[in-house]
């Protein structure tokens, strides 16, 4: 009987060291870089503006809502004119990231959303985010064409989803 106890005892100790290390665990992992990876495997189109795939491995997900042209007074900047529109929106993007401790180096997703979107609309688009994003690096995007948004006079809207580090 006492040896079936002293093997109960060591299984304890072993079960309570793999407790205590994997406790440890994310101790060890919140001092790690978080990784954002873009991928265009093979196979898939291999698009100019954008990644297929935007991986995550350790940090923190910022989401940041879906941004319009509005200043910070709520008025509308740049009435019936997407392309001013756009910037607008991208310099909300900016200011929204920054209030996370993000920037647009550590954006993996785009959403876009277009009123009536044309396809000279993306190219457009995709221009703008050129001058956004370092180094020519491009997150996953999704485009997408809407009748409205939620006030009338808005003709874009974009929320980012961004990485960084805990």
């Amino acid at each position: 009987m006492k040896v079936a106890f002293t093997l109960l005892e060591a299984d304890m100790m072993r079960f309570a060291t793999a407790v205590i290390s994997l406790g440890c665990l994310p101790t060890a992992l919140a001092g790690a870089e978080p990784e954002l990876r873009l991928l265009n495997p093979p196979g898939l189109f291999q698009p100019s503006t954008f990644s297929q795939i935007a991986t995550v491995r350790n940090g923190r997900l910022v989401l940041v809502s879906g941004q319009t042209a509005r200043d910070a007074q709520s008025n509308i900047v740049g009435h019936g004119d997407l392309k001013a529109q756009t910037l607008q929106v991208f310099e909300n993007l900016k200011l929204a990231l920054a209030g996370a401790g993000a920037d647009f180096a550590d954006v993996a997703k785009l959403t876009t959303y277009v009123v009536n979107l044309k396809p000279e609309d993306r190219l457009m688009i995709a221009n703008v985010i050129g001058n956004y994003f370092p180094g020519g690096r491009r997150p996953a995007h999704t485009l997408v064409g809407v009748n409205a948004l939620a006030v009338e006079g808005l003709l874009i809207e974009i929320e980012a989803i961004a990485v960084v580090q805990d």
